[in-house]
């Protein structure tokens, strides 16, 4: 049961971090730094705990160490965004096999991202 508590923070602040770098990516685009800046250094703070705790907390629950990691180009923030999101998805892989409710859930909550994402898709894209 502890190991749920700490994929749960971890789901919850990475999540977050997420959606501070999109939205930080998003008023870039729209030419407003301010709220750029703003978002950028909510992200950049939520990441840090990451690092300094949750991460390290994650690794002591699961008794693992690799050190490898995923290919990219070059750091920059969609890659950040891209490393965090896949940290949401495994994370919740491995929420999903410890307890089947919360793997319905997470079920429920997938299809509706999904079917957001085609929604925003075909609506940019497609017309």
């Amino acid at each position: 049961m502890e190991n749920l508590y700490i994929l749960a923070e971890l789901l919850e602040t990475t999540s977050s971090a997420v959606d501070c770098f999109v939205r930080s990516e998003m008023a870039l685009n729209d030419g407003d730094v301010e709220s750029c800046q703003r978002f950028s250094k909510k992200g950049q703070i939520l990441v840090n705990a990451l690092i300094k705790d949750t991460f390290l907390e994650v690794q002591e629950a699961y008794g693992k160490e690799i050190e490898e990691t995923n290919d990219y180009d070059y750091p920059n923030n969609f890659e950040l965004i891209k490393a965090l999101n896949q940290v949401v998805m495994y994370a919740s892989g491995l929420l999903a096999e410890d307890i089947d409710k919360v793997k319905d859930i997470i079920l429920t909550n997938l299809f509706k991202a999904i079917n957001t994402a085609k929604e925003i898709y075909l609506a940019l894209f497609e017309n």
